[in-house]
């Protein structure tokens, strides 16, 4: 479970911790589970393509946009799923990355999780507490939990820095 604000780079990170699986694990399904196409679109799909364009790997063969599918030279597949577009009762995978778990209810995580073989990875930001934070709770032997913030992000600019540090509360403010 990773809780991360703006610019934390949780996201571009978990994304290639995945391509690193798919590319390990021959056959393996990884899925990306988001709230919608277009914040898949705009946030994991773009650090996917991003991070696979830069380190010389990108195949446009292999992405099937219609299913927002790319499948590896080894036969893994990457896929992108909308939950308002999916079941929840779907197929089976081995590794499940819920992108700003948030959005989706306790009961939705659930099932996708008890279809999921090998690991499940959850980020969010940090705006209230949710049942994420009952899982630290509950299952303690078996989850890690992680806060980063844009400090733990090494890729940012002294710009963008600037820029957050600028707008964030002082220390004793209401944001």
């Amino acid at each position: 479970i990773i809780q991360g604000g703006m610019s934390a780079g949780k996201t571009f990170a978990i994304m290639t911790i995945l391509i690193g699986y798919c590319e390990s694990y021959a056959d393996s399904l990884v899925t990306v589970v988001g709230m919608s196409y277009k914040h898949l679109d705009t946030g994991s799909m773009r650090d996917f393509q991003k991070i696979m364009k830069e380190q010389g790997r990108w195949d446009r063969n292999r992405w099937n946009k219609t299913s927002k599918t790319y499948t590896f030279p080894n036969g893994s597949i990457l896929e992108f799923l909308s939950v308002d577009k999916m079941s929840a009762r779907g197929p089976r995978r081995d590794v499940l990355f819920v992108n700003e778990a948030n959005g989706l209810s306790r009961e939705v995580f659930e099932q996708l999780a008890d279809r999921t073989k090998d690991f499940v990875i959850i980020d969010f930001n940090p705006s209230s507490e949710f049942w994420a934070h009952d899982l630290i709770k509950e299952f303690p032997d078996d989850t890690t939990f992680m806060i980063l913030t844009y400090a733990d992000n090494e890729a940012l600019s002294r710009r963008e820095i600037a820029n957050i540090e600028r707008h964030r509360p002082k220390a004793g403010e209401k944001p």
